[in-house]
């Protein structure tokens, strides 16, 4: 069985996400997906919007249509309160599942800087593949792979270029809750999320 791993901040999931998800599920029907949200990242260790237990709501309601025995929101980070390093969830699935290949899921943007991953060099021995879904390269050009991965560990899926991130939403989102990147359910959480939180910073 292959075991594949999609970490991320997830803040807040949205359609790239779920566009992840199902080009993943599509391509490895068979194969167990751990979707894994962190609270700290070791690249963006500022303040977050949200609590990691609202994180955790906002992405049980995003990918409410996806999840089943195959499709697992796994709680491995976000019950962390410190750094979260993917090398130490990999280990951690690998306890899971030792007789199962491991593979880990990345975008483009992720690949282009995994040197700075912690154990990075690690990571590729663990792995049996890095699976490089969410493009900033339009198909049918290159994805360009740095020389510090091997050709042979990367597979690039030719899914569509999705031109949006999290930090966009935020910046958008937060000021017109309306847009079209998040499912209605979410969007109504984000929406009662902020409001608490303006309540609460009230005088």
């Amino acid at each position: 069985m292959e075991v594949l791993f999609f970490g991320g901040s997830f803040n807040p999931p949205h359609i790239g996400h779920r566009h992840v998800i199902k080009t993943i599920s599509l391509f490895y029907p068979n194969a167990l997906l751990y979707i894994c949200p962190n609270f700290v990242s070791p690249f963006k260790e500022g303040g977050k919007e949200f609590s990691a237990s609202e994180i955790w709501l906002l992405c049980l309601s995003e990918f409410e249509s996806f999840l089943s025995t195959n499709v697992i929101l796994w709680d491995e980070e976000i019950k962390k309160t410190n750094i979260s390093y993917t090398i130490d969830s990999l280990m951690a699935l690998r306890s899971l599942h030792p007789n199962s290949e491991l593979s880990l899921v990345l975008g483009e943007d992720n690949l282009i800087h995994f040197d700075r991953w912690k154990s990075y060099q690690q990571i590729l021995d663990i792995v049996k593949e890095i699976i490089v879904v969410r493009r900033e390269t339009a198909d049918p050009k290159e994805i360009p792979i740095p020389n510090f991965v091997p050709k042979a560990k990367v597979r690039i899926l030719s899914n569509p270029i999705l031109p949006v991130s999290s930090t966009e939403i935020r910046e958008i989102n937060f000021k017109n809750l309306a847009i079209d990147f998040l499912m209605p359910k979410t969007k109504e959480l984000i929406r009662q999320f902020l409001l608490s939180k303006r309540d609460l910073s009230s005088p």
